[in-house]
């Protein structure tokens, strides 16, 4: 079966920059974050990142159409409270015929979504690691994770920006904003979960800052088209990402950033606007908070 590849990390580290790349690399598909499939997609209808509502998308609706359970709002339903009750168990061990359930259902999604897909690996940007770390027990999937991480500061200043959401598109929503307080204790509790993930799983990880990725994307990319062993030889596959900016096709992100419906040219320049922008209040209150993981991370 298709490879699954992992996104963990805090929201608002890049997640969807890194999809959007690795969706144009040869064998790989990108997915957004799918963990939030059944409420946002196929009980809510949100916009797909190809401009179609969910249901009118012709890869989701091909998916559907392989999958017994889960494709009607009382099944999407039944299939998050399920999923969310398993990650309730962050990295602990849920009942074994919950568990067993779980994997039922994931499996038979991303066995539908490779099957439409034909790709070899799937990239799902959900970041969650309790989601990602109970998604290891899936029986003959290759599961690897990627952790990355970016300056608590400017997630913090990302989380207290005003940013509209345009997957709703009944009325206006705009994604949730935090404190600066506030988001970096988050960052800090997903920073440790990972980790642990990391050393429980045993399974292959790779760790990535956005800084890095969006400073220099081609040795980024390099490096994990030779950790995923993808059939490209020589730098020819990464043409499309060059002096700034990626060429990139239409996807099928189920959710993420507001930057997965752009398609063409997408600027690939690191966001660095809360040094010049971001009160000195907020980044002290970060970095007092932070300040462990931002030494581990090198931000310090």
């Amino acid at each position: 079966m298709t490879g699954i590849v992992f996104v963990v990390g805090a929201s608002r580290s890049g997640s969807t920059l890194l999809e959007r790349l690795l969706n144009e690399l040869p064998g790989m598909l990108s997915v957004g974050e799918l963990m939030r499939v059944w409420q946002r997609g196929v009980v809510e209808n949100q916009l797909c990142s190809c401009g179609q509502v969910f249901h009118d998308c012709p890869f989701w609706s091909a998916v559907l159409q392989r999958l017994e359970s889960g494709t009607d709002a009382a099944g999407a339903n039944a299939a998050d409270v399920l999923s969310r009750s398993v990650y309730k168990a962050g990295l602990g061990t849920p009942p074994a015929a919950q568990h067993q359930a779980f994997l039922a259902l994931w499996g038979a999604l991303f066995r539908a979504i490779a099957e439409v897909g034909g790709a070899r690996w799937l990239v799902d940007s959900s970041k969650d690691p309790a989601y990602a770390a109970q998604l290891a027990g899936l029986p003959g999937v290759d599961t690897r994770y990627v952790h990355l991480v970016r300056d608590a500061r400017a997630v913090a200043h990302s989380k207290g920006r005003r940013r509209r959401r345009p997957e709703i598109h009944w009325r206006p929503a705009y994604m949730a904003r935090r404190s600066a307080w506030d988001s970096a204790g988050s960052w800090n509790a997903t920073q440790r979960l990972a980790e642990q993930a990391r050393a429980q799983l045993g399974r292959p990880w790779r760790q990535l800052r956005y800084e890095d990725l969006a400073t220099d994307p081609q040795a980024t990319l390099r490096g994990m088209i030779e950790w995923l062993e993808l059939p490209v030889v020589g730098d020819a596959a990464l043409d499309f990402v060059r002096d700034g900016v990626a060429q990139v096709r239409p996807g099928h992100s189920v959710s993420g950033n507001p930057m997965r419906f752009n398609h063409g040219e997408l600027a690939v320049t690191a966001d660095l606007e809360w040094r010049r922008a971001m009160p000195a209040l907020s980044r002290w209150a970060v970095t007092v908070r932070s300040y462990r993981g931002l030494r581990r991370y090198g931000y310090l």
